[in-house]
């Protein structure tokens, strides 16, 4: 089942590598992502995870919510 996280970083692509490592450290299955520049200094994105080993997707957004620059995490409705 593939579900998808939005969230804003204030660091750009910087915050999303980070994002993206700490997500596939923690072995959640990165399925695709997206992003959106806001302005000059704040960036939306969106992560689809594929949850096959049910890690369970409130866990990825409490990863994500313990990271520095990354605000506004939620899960979007399909």
């Amino acid at each position: 089942m593939c579900k998808v996280v939005s969230f804003k970083v204030s660091s750009g692509m910087d915050s999303a590598v980070r994002v993206l490592t700490t997500l596939r450290r923690k072995q959640f299955d990165i399925r695709g992502f997206s992003m959106i520049e806001i302005d000059s200094n704040k960036s939306e994105f969106k992560v689809t995870l594929f949850d096959e080993k049910n890690l369970g997707l409130d866990r990825a957004i409490l990863q994500m919510k313990k990271l520095v620059d990354v605000y506004d995490v939620m899960e979007v409705q399909q």
